[in-house]
């Protein structure tokens, strides 16, 4: 018998508390109907007034890259042992929003004081001005020189994760799988929130969830062909992570991801993928949350990532 999808998102919402209802009650205009500019000011303005504290002191650097310097910002937290562990936290946005070095700023402190880690927050290159490798290659540059400098940074260079939210975390994926590659830098940990790991968007929660859930089915395609520009890129393994030929080898896994988003299903296989693979991962799916994560589950999201960063990356890990 076939499902009504919408009555189906109709009687989810209803179940909700009236503040989580409205959450998806007032929908926002598709992203195919906004310009580029729009978009990036709306995610902009969502992140709030960038705060620093004093007990993370960051600078920044300019990285060499293949498409040119990449800026880049590294937290460091005031006391701890050093050598610190190093988080490489690629930011969020659709492949082609948010960016400059205040991008996640008080997410990024917030990392390096609950951790300890030192936190390293690349300014990559956005499309669609700048399409599909090249952000993926600067921030591939600079995971290199952190593995290259992790002890000049006060790093230890066997304790570098990397991770992200939604195209950053697709991103980290891919870089994980680049570094075991090449053999370096050593990745100990890789945390994959509500990341895109197919952009062939053909799974079954792109049908159950495709509509009225934040993030559509058509928002991730949308930004998909941005990125990519050539939709044959999709059958890419650095577009599609979840098309590597093998993951085996890979960093140990965190990966969070919504009962109603459109990307459960792929984070799923992707987990699959990891444990026959032999790769320790841990899959944590949140009932009742959609790609925009709510007030209620953000503080315990944010307290399981923070707990296998300190697992993987502090100096007692024996990861």
């Amino acid at each position: 018998m076939a499902v009504n999808y919408e009555e189906l998102r109709l009687e989810r919402i209803a179940s909700l508390d009236p503040v989580r209802r409205a959450q998806y009650e007032n929908r926002r205009p598709p992203l195919r109907q906004m310009t580029v500019a729009d978009m990036r000011a709306r995610n902009a303005s969502l992140q709030g007034p960038p705060t620093a504290d004093p007990s993370v002191p960051f600078y920044d650097v300019s990285i060499p890259g293949p498409n040119g310097p990449v800026p880049t910002r590294i937290y460091n937290p005031k006391g701890g042992a050093e050598p610190k562990g190093i988080y490489i936290h690629i930011h969020a946005g659709g492949y082609i929003m948010l960016g400059g070095l205040d991008t996640l700023i008080n997410q990024n402190t917030s990392i390096a004081q609950e951790t300890g880690c030192i936190v390293v927050a690349p300014d990559f290159r956005l499309p669609p001005e700048h399409t599909f490798p090249t952000g993926l290659y600067d921030c591939w540059a600079v995971t290199q020189w952190v593995g290259d400098n992790a002890r000049k940074i006060g790093g230890d260079p066997d304790r570098i994760g990397i991770g992200g939210a939604c195209t950053g975390g697709s991103f980290a994926a891919v870089l994980a799988l680049m570094a075991r590659d090449a053999g370096a830098p050593k990745i100990a940990a890789q945390y994959l929130a509500a990341t895109v790991f197919d952009c062939r968007c053909d799974y079954k929660s792109h049908v159950e969830n495709g509509d009225g859930y934040t993030l559509s089915h058509d928002d991730d395609a949308y930004v998909i062909e941005l990125y990519l520009k050539d939709m044959e890129h999709r059958w890419d393994w650095r577009a599609s992570p979840i098309l590597a030929p093998s993951v085996r080898g890979v960093a140990p896994a965190y990966i969070y991801v919504g009962e109603w988003d459109v990307l459960r299903d792929e984070s799923k296989a992707y987990a699959d993928r990891l444990r026959d693979a032999g790769v320790d991962v841990t899959l944590r799916i949140f009932p009742q949350e959609s790609h925009q994560v709510s007030a209620v589950t953000t503080p315990i999201m944010r307290n399981e990532m923070h707990e296998f960063l300190r697992r993987h990356l502090s100096p007692s890990s024996t990861a």
